[in-house]
This record gives structure tokens, sequence and C-alpha cells, in this order.
């Protein structure tokens, strides 16, 4: 297992303890599109990373899409091993505190705080690796984890059943892609981090819901991630629209907000004629 997602499930269970873990079960019932034609069926579900223990999100339809799916694909594998920490770090790197404008300085140090790392180690980060783990800080101070997330679950769901498992990207690639931004668009992903606009809670709202334009709402949707999305959607739906040429029954299962927005998987493959329905 990577090391950040080992250290991101161990913080998640550290304060599940502490916070106790009988919490009353929320139903969810998680956005799910299907693309079918006469002999392919390729399901899209809106999935969520980090989830704490008391969701309940396998709803009938998800079940059937799951039970009849003979391959499962994800954004990266869950298997993956990658020194996040090694990535991270940067040379001749400022402070955090110095790195953004005195008014988002208050919401840094609470989101350090939720995050449960050390300043110390935080100001070797660069600023795509320092956006990345703040923001999943109020996930792990809500007890969530990424052995509790819909991708695990489903990841091991269907080793045991001897189905087909693959990913879209090496999680290694993916982090290249932001480790390669220009520092410019590093340090806008920093401030959109801090805006204060986006929080755990609202997109698990969202989730949990399946509630689109909630989430559209509620996230702020900057030209740069628009970029990143929209890069990632298109890859995608060339995938799905090649996969659509080959008999069989697929569940993908990507994060929810690849499916909000301009830059929506769904909408992007109803644009290449193919038949889009929202069945959950």
């Amino acid at each position: 297992m990577a090391r950040w997602r080992q250290r991101l499930a161990a913080l998640g269970a550290v304060l599940l303890a502490l916070a106790g873990c009988g919490k009353p079960p929320i139903e969810a019932r998680p956005a799910m599109w299907r693309v079918s034609d006469g002999d392919t069926t390729i399901y899209l579900l809106g999935s969520i990373h980090l989830l704490p223990p008391n969701i309940n999100w396998r709803t009938p339809l998800i079940d059937r899409a799951i039970a009849t799916s003979d391959t499962l694909v994800l954004e990266s594998s869950p298997e993956e091993s990658v020194d996040f920490q090694a990535m991270a770090q940067g040379a001749n790197l400022k402070p955090v505190g110095e790195r953004v404008s005195p008014g988002k300085r208050p919401i840094l140090d609470a989101m350090i705080e939720r995050s449960g790392i050390a300043r110390e180690t935080l100001d070797d980060y660069k600023d795509w690796a320092l956006a990345t783990t703040l923001a999943t800080g109020d996930a792990i101070a809500a007890g969530a984890t990424m052995r509790e997330g819909v991708e695990e679950k489903l990841w091991s769901e269907f080793e045991e059943a001897g189905k087909t498992r693959t990913a879209f990207y090496h999680t290694k690639e993916q982090l290249d892609q932001l480790d390669s931004l220009p520092e410019s668009d590093q340090r806008k992903m920093l401030e959109n981090t801090l805006s204060g606009k986006e929080n755990y809670g609202e997109t698990l709202k969202a989730w949990t819901s399946g509630n689109i334009t909630l989430l559209e709402k509620t996230a702020e949707c900057t030209p740069l991630e628009g970029k990143l999305v929209g890069q990632r959607n298109n890859r995608w739906a060339q995938w799905i629209a090649a996969r659509m040429k080959q008999p069989g029954t697929v569940l993908v299962a990507v994060g929810l907000g690849h499916m909000a927005g301009p830059y929506a998987l769904p909408t992007m493959l109803a644009a290449r004629r193919l038949k889009v329905e929202r069945i959950e």
C-alpha cells in the first residue's frame, strides 16, 4: 500500500476511535449512469475516495451493476505503491505561512491542524502536494478512510469474485501530472484549497444524495481544475467509446466530481452519440 494511503488510513482510524463508532448508519444513493447498446453495458458510478464506516451505499441497482459486471475500472489501483512524501518534497521552499496571503493564514492554520501532519513536514511540500494533503483534512477529521472508500471496497469484491480489475491511470502518473504543473498553477491550487468554499461535509452530502447540482454549487471549479478534469474525462470517454465496440458489462467507478460541471463524463459520452441514462 502506498505510504500516503497508509498515513491517511492510520490517521482516520485513530480519529474514528476517539470519536466513537456508534453513529447511526447513513443511507446513501450515489449517482450512477448506464451507457448501453445491443450487447454492451457500461455502468458509471460516481464514487468517493474516503468514507466513514457508517455509510450504506449499496443500493439494489448498484448491487446489480456489481453482480453483472465482468470488469471493474477505477481511476487508479488501490494496490499501487507510491512514495508520496518523496514526490511531495521540494528544495528551497518558503514556509507554508509565507506562501499564502495574510487573510488565508487562519484558514491554513485550521486545515493544518485538521490534517494531523506537523507544520515542519508541510513546509517541505511543494504547493500541489500541500494542497492535496490539506484537502483531505476534513475527511480525516470526520473519520473517513480510504479503506472504507468505494474504490477499495469494489477492488476487493471483484478480486474475491475472480473478475477483471484495471485502472485508467497509474497513481504516479496522476501525481506526475500535478508535479509538472508550473509553479503559478500549483499556487492557484493551494489558494483554491484555502478558499473556504469547499469542505468534505458538503461533498459527502452531495455524494450521499446523488445531487450533482449541489456538488456544482459547493465546489469551486477553477479554470485550472476544469482543465485537469477535462483532460482526464476526455481520455476516459475515448476509452469507454472504444470499449462499447466489444460485448460485455463493465463497472467504471470514478470520483463524483468527474460527473459534474462543463466537462462531465456523461456529457462527453452523450456528445459522442452514445446512449447515456442516469439510473440512480
